[in-house]
């Protein structure tokens, strides 16, 4: 047993050893809950179901987390054709208790079978169709609609029930006591069921003893014997049976025209409105099952553009990955200018701790020499005359660092932009190199050249 305030496990305690709440009531109410409960129990049994289901809520009411009244509540809906009320139960005691709860046992089979489930959300729509028709007093079409209902589940009581009411509302109390005698073998205690089959038994018995109509036979006394026998006219003659049948003729037609054809037109469009309502009913479940079908296209969507950002990013990581391993190699191969290039493409963000730890051990390895080789490259280059090998090798290197060999790299990086008649790279790298080396002799003569250039027409 759980402490209703905390919810530890308890034994026998009055006061909780945890929070200090009182539990003596709450053990009442538990126990009159459970009695309650084994009392539907027996009550089911009996096939009195309304007075299982009444035990029940009375159950709930002591003790709203009994899951076992809570089940056998659904068990008892269903058993009595309210399935959507079953589900409900069912769904609210699996809320309160996850695990090991037979209701997820009940649920899942609901589940199993879609149409089942199907089945009983119809039925539930059809019913509520059925009091719609009753509040309109359309009650030839909630008859029709109602035996289709029963013919689909026929252990809905309520169903029973409503039929055999509108029987004795339209006159008819044998065919409603027929009907209450379905519902009593299902539930056999229903009070509702009992006091319709009362009004039932009442109506047939008040039709009973109207008064008989008037003999058609005539008596007369033959000495001591009665002599019995029907009434008779005397013989009309040709003209009296011509005109007798021509009026039987006319109030056939009547008859016909006034009370036949009526029926006929009525039925027809009782049928028609039937019909039209159910097509109602079909519309609105397919509109229903495609609105579901676009929901499904619509997640099913969203996964495959998820799953296309998750299959380019690990593209991306691959790649990464992809070219740390080349330039790993190309450092145990000695070729240093191609390790630091295809090191400097790989995206850092991409890849593991681990791939990071290596990536930043393979730069410090491969930084100096990558540097060292970029250089004497760089200068061979500019020795040559070949100003743009000397720019793409000399960047490399004031790229990594841009003191390198006491500012020279730097200089000759602005030599050969000067060179190349790319005047506006040279003044940078120029004004850089007056930065970092003030009072230096290549200060000196980087202003001196930025004062040249700054001469230049095209630099006015």
């Amino acid at each position: 047993m759980e402490c209703y305030n905390c919810g530890i496990i308890i034994g026998r305690e009055k006061v909780c050893p945890n929070c200090g709440v009182d539990l003596r009531k709450y053990r009442q109410f538990v126990g009159i809950s459970n009695y309650l409960y084994n009392q539907a129990l027996a009550q089911a049994k009996e096939r009195d179901l309304s007075g299982a289901a009444s035990s029940l809520r009375l159950s709930l009411q002591y003790n709203k987390v009994n899951t076992n009244a809570r089940n056998l509540l659904g068990l008892i809906y269903y058993e009595m054709g309210e399935g959507v009320a079953a589900v409900r139960e069912w769904l609210i005691s699996k809320g309160y208790q996850a695990q090991e709860n037979r209701a997820s046992e009940y649920l899942e089979e609901t589940k199993k079978n879609p149409a089942e489930k199907e089945r009983i959300n119809q039925l539930a729509r059809k019913y509520n169709q059925v009091v719609h028709y009753c509040n309109q007093d359309s009650l030839d079409l909630a008859v029709i609609q109602l035996k289709k209902i029963l013919a689909d589940n026929p252990k809905l009581i309520k169903g029973w029930q409503l039929l055999a009411l509108i029987q004795m509302h339209e006159g008819n109390p044998e065919a409603a006591r027929k009907s209450l005698r379905k519902a009593e073998a299902i539930d056999n205690g229903s009070p509702l069921t009992a006091r319709y089959m009362k009004e039932a038994v009442t109506m047939m018995n008040e039709n009973g003893g109207r008064k008989k109509k008037k003999s058609q036979a005539v008596a007369y006394q033959n000495g001591n014997d009665t002599i019995i026998q029907p009434k008779f006219r005397g013989d009309i003659g040709f003209w009296g049976m011509a005109a007798n049948l021509l009026v039987g003729v006319a109030i056939g037609v009547a008859i016909t025209w006034y009370l036949v054809v009526p029926g006929i037109r009525k039925t027809a469009v009782s049928e028609a409105a039937v019909a039209v309502a159910e097509a109602n009913n079909t519309i609105a479940d397919k509109n229903q099952m495609i609105k579901s079908l676009e929901e499904q296209i619509g997640a099913l969507s969203g996964d495959v553009e998820n799953m296309e950002t998750l299959s380019k990013e690990q593209g991306d990581v691959a790649k990464a990955n992809e070219q740390l391993l080349l330039a790993y190699d190309a450092y145990n191969n000695e070729d240093i200018s191609l390790a630091g290039d295809t090191l400097e493409g790989v995206d850092a963000s991409l890849l593991s701790r681990k791939s990071k730890a290596i990536m930043e051990q393979l730069r410090e390895k491969i930084n100096q020499q990558y540097v060292t080789q970029a250089y004497e490259a760089g200068m061979a280059a500019y020795n040559s005359n070949d100003n743009e090998k000397a720019i793409e090798q000399l960047n490399k290197v004031v790229a990594m660092d841009e003191t390198y060999d006491e500012g020279n790299a730097l200089y000759n990086l602005a030599q050969a932009y000067r060179k190349a008649q790319e005047w506006d790279a040279a003044v940078l790298y120029y004004s850089k190199v007056v930065e970092l080396f003030p009072g230096n002799s290549l200060a000196y003569n980087a202003n001196r050249y930025l004062s040249q250039i700054n001469r230049m027409p095209e630099m006015q």
